[in-house]
């Protein structure tokens, strides 16, 4: 299962946007137990002569249990939701209004494949 969320900011904003979510990524790498993820990944895509600067993260869960289990935390964990609470609104602060989606999707595991890594 794979948790996507898509916006959009100005480019100039690009670096502020960097250290906004470094400040978040940083306390999840340092209270994994919080997190239920398996994965969490960040892209970037600027599309030419375009002022905004299009960002989207995936966050990879084993299972929909996982994914409920967090959505559950950030809502009543209460350093979760205390450190939600003063993040958010600077992540707000950079979005192009309108610009934000979120969806959830199911992944279809018999057409899964996992090549072996090379070494």
């Amino acid at each position: 299962m794979v948790n996507i969320v898509r916006w959009r900011i100005p480019k100039e904003k690009s670096n502020k946007q960097f250290e906004v979510w470094r400040e978040m990524m940083d306390y999840q790498k340092s209270h994994p137990e919080k997190v239920y993820y398996t994965r969490s990944r960040f892209f970037t895509f600027t599309e030419k002569g375009s002022s905004e600067e299009s960002w989207m993260f995936l966050d990879e869960y084993e299972h929909r249990e996982d994914y409920d289990k967090w959505m559950k935390a950030v809502r009543e964990d209460p350093e979760l939701v205390k450190l939600m609470e003063a993040w958010f609104p600077k992540w707000a602060a950079l979005i192009v209004p309108g610009s934000k989606k979120g969806e959830v999707w199911t992944e279809v595991e018999k057409l899964r494949v996992e090549p072996r890594k090379k070494a």
